[in-house]
């Protein structure tokens, strides 16, 4: 039995992105779990590594790349670009490339992210199962926190929907994407004819509305994952400090206690290299959008069209909702995980023989508290704990206000 709100969001996300293309991660309607499909064979699929490998890693990194360079170049008195767009050259440019490394987490970590998330959501079927057989009456609770978060994520999954369909003509429009000024500085340079300058905007069109669907396919499904799997884990340890707190809890009791555990941690293995990377981009990204985002909602609502500028609003409330979702749940985590550990060992007392509670005990010992690292290629950077969420907003503030203050009316133009 699969979580209402993962089946719904993920339904969601097949049934709004979905795109020429096919993104080897999908959701299994029928089986109700994620599937990871191999390119071999499969043209949709190698059309998927095509799009983002030709479009979103190469060409479009390139393009940004391209303007960095030159706006690293220019001189103040001279700027590249103005430097409104150049802050909302630097959001899209760190969007795509947050999707450049989702692009290389699916591809090398995909199929072992696959089996660790159905991994979890099976366990927490049976727990959920198990507890509501035996009549536990704390399931009303999850259902009402459950629908919350299932509007949440349905709400963040129809952003990105109509983000695609916002972004193409806006950044045509506003002549804020990549590839206008690299145009500009080849015509500037090679004198393109009519015709060549015709098909270097239809091409220069083409790529971008690839590159804005597969960003916002790409970056809505590891959200969504992120997000779902930190809430399938806290499903199951709340079970398990439910228990542990209604019950006086038995050896045997403990010991299944403490193999769910264990089936936890080793699923979280297979998760670990996706998701260590994904948190650290995820954080540090979501932090640069964030400050973007905010700069712009406060600082050009006089400048930019509104259906241009409600773009920016609506980014921070995203980048908000995602950071409220993960981060308080994360460090959460950490917290029931060592609470559940204390009345397990506080239980051990008078029950059974004298060996059974030793080995139950040194069990107990031997297993580590749940938590959630930020890393990359094996190395834990940093622990997230009940500090990082407070730090992460602190930061967002105080480069939003060095931000407004570092600039005047004469760099605004």
């Amino acid at each position: 039995m699969t979580a209402s709100y993962v089946k719904s969001s993920f339904q969601e996300h097949a049934s709004r992105l979905g795109f020429i293309s096919e993104c080897p991660i999908q959701w299994d309607a029928e089986r109700e779990c994620l599937c990871y499909k191999s390119a071999s064979g499969k043209f949709f699929l190698k059309l998927w590594h095509f799009n983002m490998f030709l479009s979103v890693d190469t060409i479009t990194a390139c393009a940004i790349m391209y303007n960095f360079v030159q706006t690293l170049r220019s001189s103040p008195e001279k700027p590249y670009v103005e430097l409104p767009v150049a802050l909302i050259l630097s959001l899209l440019g760190i969007l795509t490339y947050y999707v450049i490394v989702n692009h290389a987490m699916i591809t090398l970590y995909g199929k072992d992210l696959v089996n660790g998330f159905n991994v979890i959501v099976k366990l927490e079927g049976q727990l959920v199962g198990g507890a509501q057989v035996r009549g536990q009456d704390n399931h009303a609770v999850f259902d009402e926190s459950n629908k919350i978060l299932e509007a949440s994520l349905i709400f963040l999954v129809r952003n990105f929907y109509i983000y695609r369909f916002l972004l193409v003509p806006f950044e045509v429009y506003m002549e804020f994407d990549p590839f206008n000024f690299l145009g500009r500085d080849l015509h500037k340079i090679y004198d393109f004819t009519h015709l060549t300058l015709i098909i270097v905007k239809v091409l220069y069109f083409l790529i971008l509305m690839i590159n804005v669907y597969e960003v916002c396919r790409a970056m809505t499904l590891v959200i969504l994952i992120f997000i779902t799997l930190l809430n399938i884990v806290r499903s199951i340890y709340s079970i398990l400090l439910h228990e542990s707190g209604r019950f006086f809890a038995s050896s045997a009791r403990i010991n299944a206690g403490i193999t769910t555990h264990l089936k936890i941690q080793l699923g979280m293995l297979s998760v670990a290299p996706f998701q260590e990377l994904g948190t650290i981009f995820l954080i540090l990204i979501g932090l640069v959008v964030f400050v973007v985002a905010n700069f712009v909602t406060i600082r050009l609502y006089d400048t930019l069209p509104f259906p241009v500028y409600s773009f920016f609003p609506s980014v921070a409330v995203v980048v908000a909702i995602v950071i409220n979702l993960t981060l308080p749940l994360a460090h959460g985590l950490l917290d029931v995980s060592t609470e559940v550990k204390r009345r397990w060992a506080a239980s051990l007392v008078g029950d059974g023989g004298k060996l059974d509670i030793k080995w139950t005990r040194r069990r107990l010992k031997g297993t580590r508290e749940f938590c959630i690292w930020a890393g990359s290629g094996g190395t834990k950077i940093f622990r997230i704990n009940k500090e990082t969420k407070v730090q992460y907003f602190e930061q967002v503030i105080s480069a939003t206000v060095t931000t407004l203050l570092s600039t005047s009316d004469g760099l605004l133009g």
